[in-house]
């Protein structure tokens, strides 16, 4: 009985949710789209000649993929100039050796160019979940706004630093766009967490969201490759996952601490305001749980009114918020955010238009990178968090907590446009539905 109730559960998907209108886009957004990537791209192709990439994180990744070649333990060597431990689970460790047959350089220029990629197959997959239709128009789009992200921080410390997040996210996004009854859902989110904990509260997203089946081939693909993983590496998976430092949060503070201004979590937060360097402290829990709990509710909300890349969208900023550390390269998600934020002001009507359209700019200022100076005097690009350094009085509380009060609000608008939403358009639960076998 009890078999038979968990198939059933197994094979079942909730039925569908409203969602907006198809749009198709016009074909001659292509043009413009790729016209301004292409001018943005120049730019900092020129901007780079003055300040170019480091590569301190891929470089971290080929040193663990090299002792893991040459059978030395991964887990107990620094790399990099830095002496940066290798911060990953085991599986990832296979996928990262076609890198080791290429110099740093050359694997860093493959690395970016592939996350420049992958952040544009991002967008593209966020204009799919948001009902648009028509390639050229949806790739002008998607090439417009990436124009615009190659001038944040986050994107920009991810191409600095060589980081692994931009994958991260294509794998999330991609996975929460395909239809609800392809057997394939979960299997991007379960690929996801394998490599980073943070994407896993999708899983929890998908439960409350009745997507049993997703949930469960997301926790079985997860669990597949870290098992995987073991037989790969049996004592590097001891040293990650038994001996626990894939939950170790001082290993990435341990020379800052909390309160650096690069961690942008709530444990960030909190540790400022309390002018504190404890780790995991009972304020933070409280804030953390609190938090989750909150997001995880206002994106059910969402999804159930049919805005499920809205949704997409609060989960992964939760997932952010509620980690111990958010390093600044993390908030990637401001991309398929801004996506939404444009459908918004595209869907307002009269005189919500304006401030709708404001709001859209006003959110990505604050990840955007300003003119600054290093410590040599020369002028670099700093995101608002760093020029906070130099700011006295009220302001420097609000800008070096910017991300993060900066999503914190757009959660509170996004609570109270739904409220408004849902008096104007009360929708019925939906009962969930078998799935129809596909053909084989």
């Amino acid at each position: 009985m009890a078999v038979s109730r968990l198939r059933a559960l197994a094979t079942m998907v909730p039925a569908d949710r409203p969602a907006p209108p198809p749009v198709t886009l016009p074909s001659w957004l292509l043009l413009p789209g790729l016209l301004a990537l292409a001018g943005s791209l120049a730019a900092y192709a020129v901007f780079l000649d003055h300040d170019p990439l480091r590569g301190t994180d891929l470089s971290m990744y080929i040193g663990g993929a090299r002792s893991f070649l040459h059978g030395e333990p991964v887990y107990r060597l620094g790399y990099t100039t830095l002496n940066l431990p290798y911060t990953y689970p085991p599986i990832t460790l296979p996928f990262l050796t076609p890198l080791t047959l290429l110099d740093d350089r050359a694997a860093l220029y493959v690395w970016t160019v592939a996350g420049l990629l992958a952040m544009l197959a991002t967008l593209w997959f966020t204009t799919r979940m948001l009902g648009y239709r028509g390639a050229p128009g949806r790739l002008g789009l998607a090439a417009a706004v990436l124009a615009v992200l190659v001038w944040t921080e986050p994107l920009h410390r991810t191409f600095y630093l060589g980081q692994i997040n931009v994958f991260v996210l294509l794998l999330v996004v991609a996975d929460l766009a395909r239809p609800d009854r392809s057997r394939l859902k979960g299997v991007g989110i379960g690929v996801a967490t394998s490599v980073k904990l943070l994407p896993g509260l999708f899983v929890v997203y998908l439960l409350l969201t009745r997507r049993i089946r997703a949930a469960l081939v997301a926790g079985a693909t997860f669990a597949g490759l870290t098992v995987l993983g073991a037989i790969i590496q049996p004592g590097g998976s001891y040293d990650y996952w038994i001996a626990g430092r894939a939950f170790d949060s001082s290993r990435p503070l341990a020379t800052s601490g909390p309160r650096y201004a690069a961690n942008q979590s709530l444990q960030g937060l909190v540790a400022r305001l309390l002018g504190s360097d404890e780790l995991n402290s009972r304020p933070w829990m409280l804030a953390a749980v609190l938090a989750g709990m909150a997001g995880l509710a206002l994106a059910v909300a969402l999804h159930r009114q049919g805005e499920e890349a809205a949704a997409m969208v609060v989960v992964g900023f939760t997932t952010l918020a509620v980690s111990p550390v958010s390093w600044s390269h993390y908030w990637l998600w401001i991309g398929p955010a801004a996506l939404v934020l444009i459908d918004l002001a595209r869907r307002a009507r009269g005189p919500a238009r304006v401030p709708a359209a404001v709001l859209a700019v006003a959110a990505v200022l604050p990840f955007l990178l300003w003119p600054g100076r290093d410590r040599t005097g020369a002028t670099v690009p700093r995101g608002l968090i760093w020029k906070a350094a130099h700011m006295e009085g009220t302001a420097k509380t609000p800008a070096v907590d910017a991300y993060l009060l900066t999503v914190l609000a757009l959660g509170l608008i996004a609570a109270v446009w739904l409220s408004l939403r849902r008096r104007r358009r009360p929708v019925a639960a939906a009962e969930p539905v078998p799935v129809e076998r596909e053909p084989v």
